[in-house]
């Protein structure tokens, strides 16, 4: 606006935020009135979203409830919007609010709802169990007729949630994985849900593993991480699960993201135990990885050499060098795989190295894995 108002020009930015308690307004410069406007008309100035209130106490606490069950529209907003920068500064100190903040994620404007949300997110933080009350409500705000800003912050308050108590948010699942397709939704927030959740109770998500597979296939992004991890927790399980996996994983061992990539490589070595003829075909990709910059990814892509050279030995000794190299890697775990999958190969070459480690490794570990692949290597 400019001095004097009433002259409206256009305005410098937009956003899509729902919580007010996310924005603030610019001070005012000598020409110049800076102020947000909602959807409804409402303005709201610097002297209504930031400033601090006088006092953070429980009379100041009473009375910003009052004014939020009062009222509507922007006094209702501004309430709601220092009500979440009280609770923010000491989140566990605010658990009595929470039945108070749960009425008002029914009935009540999407801004609303988001802000209360919001609130709870932030206690949830520090007391998942304080906030159950609202759980039901929030599983329900996944529903593809509430707006995605509304169900992104349900997301985020499913995600504490799901952090403390998995099981409790099993019923979410279908509605978790219609989700991954949509675009203006927090697909990492949602994978991460059914990551959890398959931790804890992997069958709850067999009903919905076409959609998991289907996501994985499109391009490469940190919620695949979480998606290969729920898959894979599912897929030890479900030996039909397993065998569709294991390529996706397969093709994923290139991507440029590294905790996707470390991914990858974990999902192929935990399914080698008991698929190493299925995981086979892809040490030639794995081979690659022990040059790997990344200490996680080489680690698991030991694992796999380790498992398949227990059936393959063939097929894992084009790996020797790299085995021998990653002998002084900074993890003793790598260099445990690596001794395991010296022996197996029967890595003739590797006995002077082997005797080194057997020596000098700072693991007992390694020092008694080198030494038994010495022993075979030398029968």
């Amino acid at each position: 606006m400019l001095k004097p108002p009433d002259e409206r020009v256009m305005p410098l930015t937009h956003t899509n935020r729902l919580k007010l308690s996310e924005m603030s307004v610019r001070t005012d410069s000598e020409l110049t009135e800076y102020s947000l406007i909602d959807r409804n008309g409402n303005t709201y100035t610097h002297d209504d979203l930031n400033t601090a209130l006088p006092e953070t106490d429980a009379a100041t606490v009473d009375e910003l409830f009052s004014t939020i069950k009062a009222s509507t529209g922007k006094s209702r907003r501004v309430a709601l919007a220092h009500l979440a920068d009280v609770v923010a500064t000491a989140p566990s100190e605010y658990t009595s609010v929470v039945e108070s903040i749960v009425e008002l994620l029914t009935g009540t404007a999407p801004a609303v709802q988001g802000e209360a949300l919001g609130i709870l997110t932030r206690i949830g933080e520090t007391d998942p169990e304080a906030t159950r009350p609202a759980l039901k409500r929030a599983i329900e705000f996944l529903d593809e007729s509430v707006h995605s800003l509304l169900r992104n912050e349900a997301l985020q308050f499913l995600v504490v949630f799901a952090d403390h108590d998995p099981t409790a948010v099993t019923t979410a699942v279908p509605r978790l994985a219609a989700l991954l397709q949509n675009e203006a939704i927090d697909t990492e927030a949602v994978a991460r849900i059914l990551a959890v959740i398959s931790r804890a109770d992997a069958d709850a998500l067999v009903d919905v593993v076409p959609k998991l597979e289907l996501f994985l296939e499109t391009e490469p992004g940190r919620a695949h991480t979480w998606v290969l991890a729920a898959v894979g927790h599912l897929s030890k399980a479900h030996a039909n699960i397993a065998t569709e996996v294991i390529p996706i994983a397969g093709e994923l061992l290139d991507t440029d993201a590294t905790p996707l990539r470390a991914n990858a490589a974990g999902v192929l070595a935990d399914l080698a135990d008991e698929y190493p003829g299925e995981v086979q075909p892809w040490i030639p990709d794995v081979i690659e990885l022990m040059d790997d910059s990344d200490a996680q990814v080489r680690h698991n892509a030991t694992s796999i050499l380790a498992r398949v050279a227990n059936d393959y030995p063939q097929t894992v000794s084009p790996a020797t060098d790299q085995l021998l190299a990653v002998l002084d890697d900074e993890l003793a775990d790598t260099r445990f795989n690596a001794c395991w999958a010296l022996k197996y190969i029967n890595a003739t070459g590797a006995a002077e190295k082997l005797r080194e480690i057997a020596a000098t490794d700072p693991d007992d570990d390694v020092r008694s894995v080198a030494q038994l692949a010495i022993d075979t290597i030398e029968k």
